[in-house]
């Protein structure tokens, strides 16, 4: 049974500020949220219409009927499954290692968000940097759209001015993604690298075009 305090915390979880509050975030569809269940993400709770099979157990599993599933999905046609999960909580120091980092300068469309987050996979680039003013990578348009690279990616926010001075302790070169840049199949990649994309509209900040 879905109670009405759920429904409005499900609700409630479109809005940023309540994601930071809770710490949750929203996923729906089958293979999304066992993706999430089987890399060991810690599940809140599982609404389901359906019978699950047994990677899904435990007290925080509920059945609920399909209209209550329609009220609380934001898909047109809702999935019959769909949990909340706690955002897990990556640091800094986990990029520190790393040779190349994604960095999101004020992107501001989930879908694009998703997509990227999907790409930077493919590429098996898992470290993702954001600046202030980007859409939340835990927006439930995003984790819909990602596909399950939350899953796998480490994603940390910060100002960009915090990025510029943490890349130069750490020794890492900033590479900026522009339409006037070299072709890509003759630029001489540095050792370390932070590969910033821009804005859809704007670019990437004068700050960050600065620092290349």
């Amino acid at each position: 049974m879905l109670t009405k305090n759920a429904e409005k915390l499900i609700r409630s979880l479109i809005y940023r500020k309540n994601r930071k509050k809770t710490g949750l975030f929203v996923a729906e569809g089958m293979k999304l949220v066992r993706d999430f269940v089987s890399a060991g993400i810690s599940a809140h709770i599982v609404y389901y219409t359906h019978e699950l099979d047994a990677v899904f157990t435990g007290e925080n599993v509920v059945k609920i009927s399909a209209t209550e599933m329609k009220s609380i999905s934001a898909l047109d046609t809702p999935s019959p499954i769909l949990a909340l999960f706690e955002k897990p909580k990556s640091s800094i120091k986990d990029f520190e290692k790393d040779s190349i980092i994604l960095l999101l300068d004020r992107i501001q469309d989930p879908g694009n968000m998703g997509t990227l987050l999907r790409t930077a996979l493919w590429y098996d680039i898992k470290s993702i940097a954001t600046t202030e003013g980007t859409v939340d990578v835990f927006s439930p348009k995003v984790v819909q759209s990602s596909m399950g690279a939350h899953t796998h990616v480490k994603t940390v926010q910060q100002d960009e001015a915090d990025w510029v001075d943490w890349a130069k302790k750490n020794g890492y070169t900033f590479v900026i993604a522009d339409i006037e840049g070299v072709n890509v199949r003759r630029f001489s990649w540095p050792d370390r690298t932070i590969l910033v994309l821009g804005n859809e509209g704007q670019g990437p900040s004068k700050m960050l075009k600065k620092c290349r």
